[in-house]
């Protein structure tokens, strides 16, 4: 389980108190164009990252996802799950939940504070990119529980990149949260297209909707000190 902290995600998990993965492509999962069904097959997977990071499943915090630009503060109780019209979710340093995003060829972004451990995951596709999400949540997390963009890293996942799509979306991610006040050697882009490599990802433009889902988490170490 541990392939799924691959080295881009270093720069958060170098952090003890953070737990940052990114699960791809499982091997002898079928994929279908049924979305449910897809997510179904392989949560037993998923669930079971979880678990070898000390994290209960019922922890995990997911997203709707409909590619708008609305962002959700979540915690270790309060509301049904995953959060209807959102597509980024973010937390207090100290929240014991597990943020959730699904991609296969949007990019997760995974925002950190320094000072204060709070932590952001972020859907963003070419629709929730060009409703500047990155920046929204940013400003909600300030707004919230005073995170200050200067004090914070973050990470771009794997995703569809030109030559294989029409949108740099990952250098407008880039540019909206240096925007937002996020310093450029504080953004780490993984670099990879998933669109290049259906070994390793999933793909939904190439594999023309029937294909997985690939997770990103991000939450608190449960054996880091509180």
């Amino acid at each position: 389980m541990s392939t799924y902290s691959p080295n881009y995600l270093q720069v958060l998990n170098n952090y003890p108190e953070n737990f940052a993965r990114f699960i791809t492509r499982i091997p002898g999962i079928p994929t279908t164009t049924d979305r449910a069904a897809v997510i179904s097959a392989l949560t037993p997977t998923h669930e079971a990252v979880l678990t070898e990071g000390g994290i209960a499943p019922r922890m995990l915090r997911r997203a709707q996802q409909v590619h708008g630009n609305k962002v959700a503060l979540v915690g270790d109780i309060g509301c049904s799950y995953p959060v209807e019209g959102v597509d980024a979710l973010f937390c207090g340093g100290k929240a014991d939940c597990c943020l959730g995003i699904y991609v296969a060829d949007c990019a997760a972004i995974w925002i950190y504070d320094t000072n204060t451990q709070c932590r952001a995951l972020i859907h963003s596709g070419k629709a929730g990119t060009l409703q500047n999400i990155a920046g929204e949540t940013l400003k909600a997390m300030y707004k919230i529980l005073g995170v200050h963009a200067s004090d914070c890293i973050a990470v771009i996942s794997p995703c569809i990149r030109p030559p294989h799509y029409e949108v740099d979306i990952v250098s407008m991610i880039k540019q909206q949260l240096q925007d937002a006040g996020i310093a450029p050697e504080n953004i780490t882009d993984s670099g990879l297209d998933t669109a290049a490599d259906l070994d390793t990802f999933y793909s939904y433009r190439v594999e023309k909707g029937n294909t997985g889902r690939m997770l990103a988490l991000f939450g608190r170490n449960p054996l880091a000190t509180k």
